[in-house]
């Protein structure tokens, strides 16, 4: 009889640790797919990033460009006023002044144009940057909210604690830890 008490036992204790064994697999399974969202999400900003550095590299480019061609506008100006200042108070086929200019300036007024073209297409890139980098500070935003663990991780990471305190502290374990001060890290780079 003792034996058959113990069968019952083992039994229970069996289907007890099938349901322990289910839990910790659907746990296991929703951590993975926070991993893989978190990494997805950090994958998106740091490229989101490269981009938006790479535009404004381009933009500055193109500021110089436009600011160097009007200094060699206002140079070629000078010096046509200076060459032909004689020649501009009496000229030979009666054409005005402004027609001469206009003439010299040609050239120099389409490239400003195709220039502000540039410029134009540049701004709505921009726009469109700036709505992307809204989005992204909106998701970035909701994850901050989403988990004040972080932020205390963090908090306590910069104080100068190492992940096995900060742990104790916020009753978490080391691998969370971790796990947030390399995502940190990565956001950082």
């Amino acid at each position: 009889m003792g034996q058959l008490c113990n069968c019952k036992r083992t039994y229970h204790d069996t289907g007890d640790e099938k349901k322990v064994n289910e839990t910790l697999l659907i746990v296991a399974i929703l951590s993975g797919v926070v991993f893989i969202m978190i990494l997805y999400i950090a994958i998106k900003d740091k490229e989101v990033s490269r981009k938006l550095v790479m535009i404004e590299a381009s933009i500055d480019g193109l500021n110089r460009e436009i600011f160097k061609i009007s200094k060699e506008l206002q140079t070629i100006e000078k010096s046509l006023l200076e060459k032909h200042k004689d020649s501009l108070e009496v000229q030979e086929n009666g054409e005005s002044i402004d027609k001469s200019i206009n003439k010299k300036l040609k050239p120099f007024l389409y490239r400003l144009e195709h220039m502000q073209e540039k410029i134009d297409e540049l701004s709505q890139f921009q726009e469109k940057l700036d709505r992307l980098d809204m989005k992204m500070r909106q998701v970035v935003f909701a994850n901050e909210h989403a988990a004040p663990d972080e932020q205390k991780i963090l908090q306590l990471y910069a104080k100068g604690m190492d992940s096995e305190s900060i742990a104790k502290q916020l009753r978490l374990g080391k691998g969370e830890v971790e796990l947030v001060l390399k995502f940190s890290k990565l956001n950082r780079v």
